[in-house]
């Protein structure tokens, strides 16, 4: 194996992707908009919770700020290149629901739509925002949850040889999971 290397030059510190990547949609007043998120997770299932970290220059910052609820969509990875382009193109100046021919699946509790597209998408009320560096975390409460259920399991694991999820490496690449580099262990009985 080779040698770690060390450094203290953290202005570009991706070490730690890949991340499945996530369109976040929000609508406020007559704008929709989507954009890519690398930086999310699941806080808690009771309640439950999930944060997506956005700069506060982006206009989806201001958007869900203002709508106080947003969507999380995971595309297939075949549609890694319309996850590109909506992390590349700011909603201020364009409209991406038209100029990528986004197909919208409409909210069962929020105002904000998901993606047809999406094999998963969480229906988010807002929580909380909290400050970290340049970036703020928005913690939603999942109110609803949209699923495809043959891309998942009885557990609700996802089954890499029906859908490839969109994985982030950092600087403009992505990646998906291969279903023979898969390997399942049986679940630990609970104490």
């Amino acid at each position: 194996m080779a040698e770690l290397h060390v450094t203290t030059k953290l202005e570009n510190f991706l070490y730690f992707y890949p991340k499945n990547v996530t369109l976040v949609g929000v609508r406020h007043g007559e704008r929709t908009n989507f954009m890519a998120v690398a930086w999310n997770t699941a806080l808690s299932f009771q309640p439950p919770l999930f944060a997506v970290a956005i700069a506060r220059k982006r206009f989806t910052h201001r958007l869900i700020s203002e709508a106080r609820n947003f969507t999380c969509n995971f595309l297939p990875y075949e549609n890694a290149d319309v996850v590109h382009s909506c992390g590349r193109v700011s909603g201020a100046e364009v409209d991406k629901v038209t100029r990528f021919d986004l197909g919208l699946e409409p909210s069962q509790v929020i105002a904000s739509p998901g993606l047809r597209e999406a094999y998963a998408i969480l229906e988010c009320t807002l929580e909380s925002t909290t400050t970290f560096g340049d970036h703020d975390l928005f913690v939603g409460r999942v109110v609803a949850v949209h699923y495809r259920p043959d891309f998942f399991d009885q557990n609700g694991t996802l089954l890499p040889d029906c859908v490839r999820p969109t994985l982030y490496l950092g600087a403009d690449t992505y990646v998906s999971t291969d279903a023979a580099s898969v390997v399942r262990r049986p679940r630990r009985p609970t104490l």
